[in-house]
């Protein structure tokens, strides 16, 4: 039993690759567009860099502003579609044997998976940077108190961190460039240290919980077109 007229007119439309073409070059069209408006907006661009959700940005910031952010949602949602009924299709007619058939879906799921991670960032992902006098205890909103014990320069510089909770020592640990700290899915990084006209250090925290979610997709995106790439050189 097959697909009525238009349903199958509707379905031939979704499983296009030249939809996909479309929706990428509007996408990149869109993106440009946005960033020529943040440019000219700075003041507004907080979520851009992180410092709050981007979703509390989209929900609260002027529409006027956020308009091309939601475009590019919509037009990221419609490729997802895309995609959910390219390997829907690709499966159903089980054409080329099981590999062919399997790395175009392992592509389409690894694009799924940062698209999600995308989406799960934009709920809570956050970014705080600072200045943080030595013996000084700064308070985050995740309810976790930064305690800088001390700060070294020299051929190594770092600076000795303590994270607590209501007094009490959660865990221990040395900031230094390219060596931060994590701590229930918070990020702890050394950005600067100064000694002068007091020891202090520059710290940003984050938080970027699509991060996994993102790496896999990443992992499966690579996997999934080596070996395309592998099987579509084996045909030639």
């Amino acid at each position: 039993m097959g697909f009525p007229k238009n349903k199958k007119a509707l379905w031939e439309i979704l499983i296009s690759q030249g939809l996909a073409v479309w929706l990428l070059g509007l996408e990149i069209a869109i993106l440009l567009l946005g960033s020529v408006v943040m440019a000219k907006n700075v003041s507004v661009s907080g979520a851009m860099s992180g410092w709050i959700p981007l979703s509390i940005w989209l929900t609260r910031g002027p529409f006027a502003l956020t308009w091309w952010m939601w475009t590019a949602i919509f037009l990221l949602a419609l490729l997802a579609i895309n995609t959910v009924c390219c390997s829907t299709e690709s499966v159903r007619r089980k054409k080329g044997g099981l590999l062919p058939l399997l790395a175009p879906q392992i592509i389409h799921i690894g694009f799924l998976l940062i698209l999600i991670a995308h989406l799960v960032s934009s709920l809570g992902a956050s970014k705080l940077t600072g200045q943080l006098p030595e013996g000084a205890l700064a308070r985050l909103p995740s309810g976790l108190d930064l305690f800088l014990d001390k700060v070294e320069t020299g051929a190594r510089p770092n600076a000795e961190v303590e994270l607590l909770s209501r007094g009490n020592v959660l865990k221990r640990g040395v900031l230094a460039p390219n060596h931060p700290v994590f701590f229930r899915g918070y990020g702890f990084y050394l950005q600067d240290l100064k000694m002068d006209p007091f020891p202090a250090a520059f710290i940003e925290v984050s938080r970027e919980p699509g991060a996994p979610w993102a790496l896999f997709g990443a992992i499966l995106f690579t996997a999934g077109t080596i070996l395309l790439v592998l099987l579509k050189s084996k045909q030639e």
